[in-house]
């Protein structure tokens, strides 16, 4: 599903509004499935690498919620 929708092709800050609620659902998700690997020991001998994703996950959604809230409070 494309987010420009305008011949111009430029964002509006309502897209740019969902982008950001969009990148932060799916770090959210990756995070969990992150978690859950961790938890349960099925990381392995790659525990340190799911770690690493964890935290490259925590950093997305913080800067997801930043973005999100820069632009909404544009509108």
């Amino acid at each position: 599903m494309p987010f420009i929708k305008r011949p111009d092709g430029k964002f509006s800050t309502e897209d740019k509004i969902k982008m950001f609620q969009q990148m932060g659902s799916v770090s959210a998700v990756i995070a969990l499935i992150l978690i859950v690997l961790i938890e349960t020991g099925v990381a392995g001998e790659q525990k340190p690498l799911a770690e690493m994703g964890l935290t490259a996950m925590i950093v997305v959604l913080a800067v997801s919620l930043g973005g999100s809230l820069y632009f909404k409070r544009k509108l």
